[in-house]
């Protein structure tokens, strides 16, 4: 059996997301689900939290939604800047071990800003 270290995520937040949160109203009445603007806005306050509140989000790639997310759930939200594409994060969003989001975020300084 082979075994490899896998580096801890740059950026790591755990969150959970009551049933009472205005993102559930109307999205699904008796089928509460996060809806997937709710799932971004997550990972971009994560982002904001880690790199810094001006960070600004240009774009997103390759977003697949895999797993309903349910009111009180635990998200494990995982990010890590793409080494090789300044301002590209790639994101995941997991419940109990299990993919319910990932993509990548184009960001970019604030509007405004000479960066």
């Amino acid at each position: 059996m082979t075994s490899r270290q896998v580096p801890a995520p740059t950026i790591a937040d755990q969150v959970s997301i009551p049933a009472d949160s205005p993102w559930f109203q109307g999205h699904f009445p008796g089928d509460p689900m996060l809806p997937g603007i709710a799932q971004l806005h997550l990972v971009m306050d994560a982002i904001r939290v880690s790199l810094g509140r001006g960070v600004r989000l240009v774009g997103l790639k390759r977003v697949r939604f895999k797993r309903v997310i349910r009111p009180e759930e635990t998200i494990e939200i995982a990010a890590d800047p793409v080494p090789e594409k300044p301002g590209m994060i790639r994101f995941q969003l997991m419940i109990e071990g299990e993919n319910a989001c990932s993509g990548l975020m184009l960001t970019g300084p604030p509007e405004g800003s000479d960066a």
